[in-house]
């Protein structure tokens, strides 16, 4: 029952959002003014509680208002505004998000790089793989590098898992040392996509990958997770840990009672 429940848990995750009803004219028109309002008063408040609504209201007018907020000077303003763009179920969100993928100051930032890097992995559609490749140890943050790593573990497609195979071969000395330090997230990726677990050891998984790269398709369903991967996935993605009085019922051998609903 458990490794079910974990299976729909990051299969949901990973296939991207679900579907929602297109937003009305007159929320649309709400949502706007409440942006507009918070851009002319520029309060940080009023313009993050606007950001907020925004969320709901997936359209080319809010996604267009939304990124008027990344020309802010403030920090915080640019990282609501990024939360946003994580969310909004709209292709505009995301080729916004990969346009700023491609602006150097702003990459330069550890903190906004990864904003940008996570929202890119939420959406997770093929056209971002080449993104979330493109030079994937820049910048040189171990939590842009996850973001990169789990951003395409998210795409279930075998473009995707070439592309973390790719990071997982860096030429030279350096470049083995920085993959080393981040095995364990390239692992866990890997486990997503592949369904099987070679350790943390680059060269067993790149034998895996020559010996069946040819004939290998990707599992439909995500496999179920070891505790420690999982609560890694969990706490990187802001998933609630729902599972953790049933593993704590698993430690001790012990089947969960039948739900009440």
């Amino acid at each position: 029952m458990l490794a079910a429940l974990l299976s729909l848990c990051v299969l949901a995750v990973q296939e991207g959002q679900a579907s929602k009803t297109p937003p009305g004219a007159e929320q649309v028109a709400r949502v706007a003014a409440a942006l507009d309002d918070a851009l002319r008063s520029g309060e940080t408040r009023q313009i993050q509680l606007a950001l907020e609504s925004a969320r709901e209201a997936p359209h080319p007018a809010v996604v267009g208002r939304v990124l008027r907020f990344l020309e802010d000077d403030r920090t915080e303003v640019k990282l609501a505004a990024l939360q946003v763009l994580r969310w909004l179920e709209h292709p505009d969100a995301l080729e916004a998000l990969q346009r700023a993928a491609k602006e150097r100051k702003l990459m330069k930032v550890p903190e906004l790089a990864l904003g940008v890097l996570r929202g890119i992995g939420q959406h997770a559609q093929p056209s971002s793989i080449a993104v979330l490749a493109h030079d994937p140890f820049e910048p040189a943050d171990a939590a842009c590098v996850r973001a990169r790593i789990f951003g395409l573990a998210r795409i279930r497609r075998l473009e995707a898992l070439a592309a973390l195979f790719g990071i997982l071969a860096p030429v030279g000395v350096g470049g083995q040392r920085r993959i080393q330090s981040r095995m364990e997230d390239v692992r866990l990726g890997l486990m997503i996509l592949t369904g099987v677990d070679q350790g943390s050891s680059p060269e067993l998984w790149e034998s895996w990958w020559r010996d069946n790269k040819k004939s290998f398709r990707i599992p439909l369903e995500a496999p179920p997770l070891p505790k420690d991967l999982r609560q890694a996935w969990e706490a990187f993605w802001g998933l609630p840990r729902v599972y953790e009085r049933e593993g704590r019922r698993e430690d001790r051998g012990q089947d969960p009672p039948p739900r009440k609903d």
